[in-house]
């Protein structure tokens, strides 16, 4: 009698028939040729499940041995097809009264821009560089917010004040105190250098608008009082003619420091989370998503530039608005082209 399942062994390529059940209650298939037996299987659901172990090892940092029976290399063979599916996430039409934007570095020449709000990412987007172009590709999907909150990048603030007419910037005090910092010296630093550095620390207490106002005004007395200092120029003199060639600033990192503090508080920029009850650092950013994907590198060495790139990128789909559950049951997933089960 002719074979009516038509169902063909994966290793001679003949037909097979039906050959009792498994202990889960499958259908079991025999070859009658090579005596190979396996069971039928849906392609489309093996590989979600596939796709599904493959995320949690990647991002969970789990270990094979605790997601799968199979052996390591096994393991490997049967995901690598994974490597090719590309994450995109779909929530820029969320509405957030803030959001946070700031970008990481993945080795010298791959710059991964994010941007999300308080609770999940809302975009990203690969570039060179920080620079404006790219940073309005990566917020242009997104809804307009109230504020901006960023370490205050140029390109960052000239991207949000070109997409959104009426947005507020906040810059992030814990950048401007680490920027200071840097600048002024950590050792044995000059006395009005040590001045300034000291009162620029104070920003991590100032938390009501009675405190702003105080600092502020003790701000504006130490600059008044070091102004002359802090403007001194030095010269370059021609030895043979005694003429000044060029002037430069004698204390170029203290008078930055004092020019950038004098902008922020010019521009409002720098106590805008006291008027509106938003935060005023980009931790959510920093610390809730750069430093995992830091720690990612860390579990995973050895991978590829493309891999680690997909691998972040699935890192970051999970901390969308999109469950993955949701983003995987949308993908149209072909044969896995390092699979052959037929």
């Amino acid at each position: 009698m002719k074979n009516a399942y038509k169902f063909k062994c994966g290793t001679c390529g003949k037909a097979m028939i039906k050959w009792g059940r498994t202990t889960t209650g499958k259908q079991r298939y025999r070859c009658e040729n090579c005596n190979t037996s396996k069971t039928k299987k849906k392609e489309s659901v093996t590989q979600q499940n596939e796709l599904k172990m493959f995320i949690k090892w990647l991002i969970d940092s789990t270990k094979i041995d605790h997601i799968t029976t199979d052996s390591r290399s096994t393991f490997y063979r049967k995901t690598n097809w994974c490597w090719n599916i590309v994450p995109k996430i779909k929530s820029g039409g969320i509405p957030s009264d803030f959001i946070f934007v700031d970008a990481t570095y993945l080795g010298k020449n791959e710059c991964l821009l994010i941007v999300r709000n308080e609770r999940v990412v809302l975009n990203y987007l690969w570039a060179e560089k920080e620079d404006t172009e790219s940073y309005i590709d990566l917020l242009r999907p997104i809804q307009e917010p109230r504020f901006v909150i960023c370490d205050g990048h140029s390109a960052i603030v000239k991207a949000a004040l070109k997409l959104w007419k009426n947005v507020a910037i906040q810059r992030c005090i814990v950048h401007v105190i680490h920027g200071a910092e840097r600048k002024l010296g950590k050792r044995n630093p000059p006395f009005v250098n040590l001045i300034v550095k000291q009162h620029i620390k104070k920003l991590a207490i100032v938390d009501t608008q009675r405190k702003a106002i105080n600092w502020q005004s003790k701000w504006e007395e130490i600059y008044t009082e070091h102004k002359d200092y802090i403007g001194e120029l030095s010269y370059t003199v021609n030895p043979e003619t005694g003429e000044v060639i060029r002037t430069y600033p004698a204390h170029p990192n203290l008078r930055s420091v004092c020019n950038e503090i004098n902008k922020l508080l010019k521009k409002d920029r720098l106590f805008l989370f006291i008027k509106h009850d938003i935060p005023n650092n980009s931790n959510h950013l920093e610390g809730g998503i750069n430093s995992p994907l830091k720690n990612l590198l860390r579990c995973h060495r050895g991978l590829v530039l493309e891999h680690q790139k997909r691998m972040w990128e699935w890192y970051l789909l999970s901390r969308s608005a999109t469950p993955l559950d949701e983003f995987i049951r949308t993908l149209d997933l072909g044969l896995p082209p390092t699979r052959n089960d037929n």
